[in-house]
């Protein structure tokens, strides 16, 4: 086996199996010492847009206070920040039960994160995609032979930086970097990578889109201010001389004021109204609004929804923005994970840490559904399993005893099979004729509108379970009307009442006779 020149000077020689222990490809071997050094240790930011414009990050909180700016980063964070199920379960291999350590770590942390503002937290976490990164300092506290955490807090992003190795590093406003302790930050980034670990930033993106919308925007104010108003022309009179010209201009500006004015005989005054409105303009700045709106949401349907929209558009543009929302699930997720990872390294390192992650009411509906399921197959659930599928503790619920064979019992609640009803003699009827046989008719149409309406409750269904609020629902509901099919339903109703009507003339003949 060969090797490999790293520098002019060091060869790596693969033969050896040391060879493999090491880095090859780092900075220093790259040529790229000087640049990893940067300032005073502090890797430079490489964000392509702000070097190119010649700005730092701090320019992005001012992009922030646009108004379509605005709007995409609280349509998108909402979408996540709303979901308030979520907690912690305990840590355990797969397939094994969560040892008394992980769980007694479990309910520490969650009691720890008691007093601590989690809705704050996660919504500086979703900062992350606009910004690149978001620095959170754990305030840890002694209690005991243990650290409780009292208090999560947010650090400005400019007060940090990044080292070679990717090390988070403070740096304040002196400008001298200095190493954190471990445990002590915990950091949310998004789509960190080895040359730039200060995260892609979204905000960055915006500059120039923000940059030119401002441009159009006053330019049209400057329009609307010279022609939005009418233009009061006078025309002199043939041969007027200058003197008499700049008399006229006087008793016009007068009128302007006032709405009177004296001009000579043979003169003309005229209101004359801009035709033009600017409607370049106001296209140009309507494209870097859905510029943005692409940038930060991914879409633009669910804030700006045009004339001549369809359920097809609507349905795409709000899957895209369920990716995203997922996405910062995912950013959520991460961070709340590490934070329990380094909960556990401080308190007890050999054990294995609790798991956050949210919880979708849907998903335990389906989860119940697949427990009945599995039940009626024979499978019997154990605590821990309700514990760890449905987040309840354990003093919350009772699994009773499942009857042995043979022999009857009270069944386990949600689960059991009902214990089939002994048959009665079926009373007799008390129905006339006629009635009885609408009411034969009834259970005869019955299965069949319900068939027939079957395929437009599960698109309804469908619809409202992706709506997240009363305006999606609204705007998901409009949109697919048109193309809901009620064929079959209306077939079913014209045939039902042809027959209603046709057994009641039978029946009245009949009593007629």
């Amino acid at each position: 086996m060969g090797g490999l020149w790293i520098t002019d000077s060091d060869y790596v020689d693969f033969s050896d199996a040391q060879g493999l222990l090491g880095e090859i490809a780092t900075r220093d071997a790259a040529g790229l010492a000087s640049l990893a050094a940067g300032w005073l240790g502090v890797l430079p930011d490489p964000d392509p847009v702000l070097r190119k414009s010649g700005d730092d990050a701090r320019v992005l909180e001012a992009l922030s206070a646009d108004y379509k700016v605005t709007a995409s980063m609280q349509s998108r964070k909402l979408k996540t920040l709303l979901r308030g199920d979520y907690g912690f379960t305990p840590g355990a291999m797969p397939g094994q039960e969560p040892t008394a350590g992980a769980k007694a770590m479990t309910d520490a942390l969650a009691r720890d994160l008691e007093r601590v503002d989690i809705y704050n937290t996660i919504a500086q976490v979703l900062e992350a995609p606009y910004f690149g990164f978001t620095p959170v300092e754990i305030l840890w506290r002694a209690d005991g032979g243990r650290l409780r955490i009292a208090d999560l807090v947010p650090r400005p992003r400019d007060w940090f930086g990044f080292g070679d190795k990717g090390e988070l590093l403070f740096v304040g406003e002196r400008g001298i970097p200095e190493a954190v302790p471990r445990h002590k930050f915990i950091l949310a980034r998004h789509f960190p990578t080895y040359a730039n670990p200060y995260g892609l930033r979204l905000l960055s993106r915006c500059l120039w889109p923000v940059t030119f919308k401002r441009a159009g925007i006053e330019f049209l104010m400057r329009f609307a201010e010279r022609f939005g108003q009418p233009w009061v022309v006078g025309e002199a009179r043939p041969g007027a001389q200058r003197p008499e010209r700049q008399e006229m201009l006087s008793g016009l500006r007068s009128m302007v004021r006032e709405a009177v004015a004296v001009v000579s005989g043979g003169s003309k005054v005229q209101i004359v109204e801009s035709s033009g409105k600017g409607e370049l303009q106001s296209k140009i700045v309507t494209m870097w609004d859905e510029a943005i709106a692409i940038m930060l949401e991914g879409q633009t349907l669910t804030s700006q929804v045009g004339e001549h929209g369809s359920y097809a558009a609507a349905n795409t543009h709000y899957q895209v923005s369920q990716d995203f929302a997922d996405a910062d699930k995912v950013l959520v997720r991460t961070f709340f994970n590490d934070l329990a990872w380094a909960y556990g390294q401080v308190n007890a390192s050999g054990e294995l840490t609790p798991v956050w992650d949210y919880v979708d009411p849907d998903d335990l509906r389906a989860r119940a559904d697949l427990g009945t399921k599995l039940h009626g197959q024979g499978v019997r659930f154990t605590r821990t399993y309700f514990e760890r599928r449905f987040s309840l503790a354990a003093d919350e619920f009772t699994i009773a005893a499942a009857p042995a064979e043979g022999e009857s019992g009270a069944a386990e609640p949600g689960f059991a099979e009902p214990e089939p009803a002994q048959a009665k003699p079926a009373a007799p009827s008390r129905l006339s004729p006629g009635q009885s046989r609408v009411e034969a008719l009834v259970a005869e149409v019955l299965p069949a509108g319900i068939s027939a309406v079957g395929g437009m409750v599960e698109a309804i269904l469908k619809i409202v379970a992706k709506a997240e609020t009363p305006e999606d629902l609204q705007l998901l509901l409009a949109e697919a009307m048109p193309e809901l099919d009620a064929s079959g339903l209306e077939e079913m109703l014209e045939a039902a009442l042809y027959a209603a009507d046709m057994t009641g003339r039978f029946t009245v003949r009949q009593g007629e006779e």
